[in-house]
């Protein structure tokens, strides 16, 4: 369920970045306001995301992959 969460909250921060694209390709007052208002979706989601996947990996929801390697392998 997390990692569905995880998911859609990325994707959710490319299409704010498009709309952002957008309102930079549109210019102007509106364009202007468009990109502040994508860019600060942005920044909220991404927090929000840091803030889950830390959440997540300290409840044990959700395991870091850990890879040994060996001094031999190198």
């Amino acid at each position: 369920m997390t990692q569905i969460i995880i998911i859609t909250i990325i994707v959710t921060i490319f299409i704010a970045l498009g709309l952002g694209l957008w309102g930079m390709l549109r210019g102007g007052s509106a364009g202007s306001d468009k990109m502040f208002k994508s860019l600060v979706i942005r920044v909220v989601l991404s927090l929000f995301l840091f803030i889950l996947v830390m959440f997540s990996a300290f409840m044990g929801w959700i395991e870091p992959n850990v890879v040994m390697m060996d001094a031999s392998t190198l």
